[in-house]
């Protein structure tokens, strides 16, 4: 089925609705790569042959990941006239019996955790149901804003009708029939959206910039390079949610004048490469990419490519070095990408996060989306809370929201109730914060003036009995490990800062090596070519500033002041 028109639409929406409100029992699994490395594949594949062997009247169905790997496998059962139920931490004996029980028209209590409840769909009352926690007042999701991970862990990511009754390609409708060009960027800067790959340049302007360009050939990059340390909301958007990314680099390429979309996806994501091609093909049959988009004038196509399995290609110029087969490798600027790009063409390049966000501003309006967030930075963050903290997981909010209540509200604070010694906002590149710097808002220019960033969202906790110095060397280790080698500010000077925190670590430095560390990470951050080179330096520099005394303690004991 081709979608030309409304009424196509329309149509699809009603089959969407009937899939996700089905007149027989439902049992959706999740089947990201989350979901698949606890063995979800392999529930999937007994649910299917427990169906065969016993002619079960129950539809089997995938949903992708929520966001809270920890809790997979999950599950979500739909039973006819009653809002959806989600299970967690699943397994053959448990969805075995899950089946027994629904038979026997009984609600499963174990694994059970929570009901999800949508106005559009139908539902009847149930006294059964009503001890249940709706999705929003349940832990992990409560107090969450979910924008992008709303659809995540919920739909059949490969459904397009299932998108579509959620009010997916409603955006890029409006968008082609009643919106020029201009109107959609206009739109974007009217919503103050910045780009979430770190920069945080305005995309509004960004795209306008492009739009105004005289070539004939223009390129929309989707930088799906997803390699920072503790990272995988884009992955979980792509495998959860797909059809919404393609629809905002649809809207991005409408809105510039190109009619061709790259996602750079990152080498280490074999499941999500062959899931993306998976959903193109699919949008392809259904006109959603291709030739005459929605019934329109307006072609676009769409490719996945696999990146280099290199972290310095999440930069922007070097992963286009690395589309056009060359060393990815950053470039100097000017010109921008936004004048010679790839193949020296117009290209915008946007990360997953910031293109999911395009469809919500144009359905919604960019006045809408601009009253969520600070006066400086709009929208939604998905934050990746990590380390030793209760329940780790992916946390979408409000930008400016509290730091604290994001660690200690959300994630439930300290895994075995202990002190936090220290929180890395932005990881690799974030500084870590000491415990009495966490009550500050969450937002871009509040962590810069600290000497942090947002970066990728990547939140570390970690707790008293963390060696610090450890985690500082490890992390440039890091640095070392992926600098491209082009500028000597980073080749030689961050490697030579690893040697220096070596010797500190291992108790063979002096204070003077320690004077050392600091005067050289000042001349690397000033000269380095990229984000790289340039923002190893500074987490060593915020952490000699604020935890100095583990520094000098390992450099006059070899240990931490804490240990025995």
């Amino acid at each position: 089925m081709k979608i030309q028109n409304i009424w196509d639409l329309n149509k699809l929406e009603e089959k969407g609705i009937r899939s996700l409100a089905p007149k027989r029992p439902k049992i959706s699994i999740g089947l990201s790569t989350c979901g698949v490395s606890l063995g979800a594949d392999n529930i999937f594949e007994k649910m299917n042959r427990e169906k065969e062997k016993h002619a079960l009247k129950i539809s089997i169905g995938q949903t992708g990941c929520s966001g809270f790997c920890d809790l997979e496998p999950m599950a979500i059962v739909r039973m006819p006239g009653k809002p959806p139920l989600l299970y967690t931490q699943m397994t053959v004996k448990k969805i075995k019996q899950m089946i027994q029980d629904i038979k026997r028209k009984k609600i499963t209590q174990e694994g059970l955790l929570c009901k999800i409840g949508d106005p559009a769909l139908p539902r009847r009352p149930d006294p059964l149901l009503n001890e249940i926690p709706d999705y929003q007042e349940a832990s992990p999701f409560k107090d969450q804003y979910r924008l992008l991970l709303g659809n995540c862990g919920v739909i059949d990511p490969l459904s397009v009708s299932e998108y579509v009754a959620m009010g997916g390609y409603s955006a890029l409708y409006k968008a082609f029939y009643q919106m020029s060009p201009g109107e959609v960027v206009e739109e974007v800067i009217r919503s103050g959206l910045r780009g979430r790959g770190g920069a945080w340049f305005p995309t509004g302007i960004k795209w306008d910039m492009a739009r105004k360009t005289t070539s004939e050939e223009k390129f929309v990059i989707c930088n799906a390079d997803e390699g920072d340390p503790g990272a995988y909301k884009d992955r979980t958007i792509m495998e959860g949610n797909p059809f919404k990314l393609f629809e905002g680099i649809v809207l991005a390429g409408y809105a510039i004048g190109s009619h061709l979309g790259l996602i750079y996806l990152r080498e280490e994501y074999p499941h999500t490469y062959q899931f993306l091609n998976k959903a193109i093909d699919i949008a392809k049959r259904y006109g959603l990419l291709g030739r005459n988009v929605l019934g329109s004038n307006f072609n676009f196509t769409l490719k996945v490519i696999r990146g280099g399995g290199s972290y310095v290609c999440g930069e922007e110029t070097a992963l286009m070095d690395s589309l056009e087969g060359e060393v990815g490798d950053p470039r100097l600027r000017p010109p921008f990408p936004i004048e010679k790009g790839l193949w020296e063409q117009p290209t915008i390049v946007n990360n997953v996060e910031t293109l999911a966000n395009i469809p919500l501003i144009i359905e919604h309006g960019g006045e809408w989306y601009a009253g969520i967030g600070t006066e400086k930075a709009k929208g939604t963050k998905i934050f990746s809370v990590i380390g030793q903290v209760q329940q780790p997981g992916l946390y979408e909010v409000p930008l400016g929201t509290n730091l604290e209540d994001v660690i200690f509200k959300m994630a439930g604070g300290s895994l075995n109730g202990g002190q936090i010694k220290a929180v890395q906002v932005g990881s690799p590149f974030g500084s870590f914060l000491p415990r009495e710097k966490l009550d500050i808002s969450l937002d871009p220019e509040t962590l810069r003036d600290m000497g942090s960033m947002i970066g990728s969202g990547v939140i570390v906790v970690l707790d008293q009995e963390t060696c610090l110095v450890d985690i500082l060397l490890h992390t440039l280790s890091f640095f070392v490990e992926e600098s491209c080698g082009k500028c000597a500010p980073c080749r030689e000077g961050v490697f030579q800062m690893k040697e220096i925190m070596t010797a500190i670590y291992e108790g063979r430095a002096t204070m003077k090596d320690l004077t050392d560390l600091i005067d050289l990470g000042e001349m690397i951050k000033d000269f380095a070519l990229c984000a790289l080179g340039g923002g190893a330096p500074l987490i060593i520099l915020n952490g000699i500033k604020d935890f100095r005394k583990d520094f000098e303690a390992h450099i006059t004991t070899g240990k931490c002041s804490w240990s025995s």
